[in-house]
């Protein structure tokens, strides 16, 4: 419970000082913690996370990543990352991994590595101070 209550703590701190509140995920896989830490998601593949998106939804989620003025997409480990990085390297903007920690692959890794790992990534891509 200590340890939960500290990694509560340091998302609620660490995400406290961001520049923007939204952030761009190939897919919408971090509700609970947008919710919790008040932060929009905007997910680049609306319904299957391996499925490609359309040219057409390419040319509409480029567009309201260069409006809302976003500068890193971030993906999930266990789904390809080309789609994000494509779309990342074509914008001339940043592409960083989220762990849904739905599949611990790494040894040593623990929820609290996983968890820990994505609030610094978070950190960097709402540009936190």
């Amino acid at each position: 419970k200590q340890d939960l209550d500290r990694l509560d703590k340091d998302y609620a701190g660490g995400l406290a000082t961001s520049a923007t509140r939204t952030v761009a995920l190939t897919h919408a896989a971090f509700a609970y913690p947008a919710q919790r830490y008040d932060f929009e998601q905007v997910a680049i593949i609306r319904v299957d996370p391996e499925a490609e998106p359309s040219p057409a939804q390419i040319k509409k989620v480029s567009a309201m990543v260069v409006d809302l003025g976003i500068d890193t997409i971030f993906f999930e480990t266990l789904v390809s990352p080309k789609v994000a990085q494509t779309l990342a390297s074509d914008l001339k903007i940043s592409a960083q991994v989220l762990d849904p920690i739905e599949g611990l692959t790494v040894p040593d890794t623990t929820y609290f590595t996983i968890m820990e790992s994505n609030l610094d990534a978070l950190r960097t891509g709402m540009h936190c101070s």
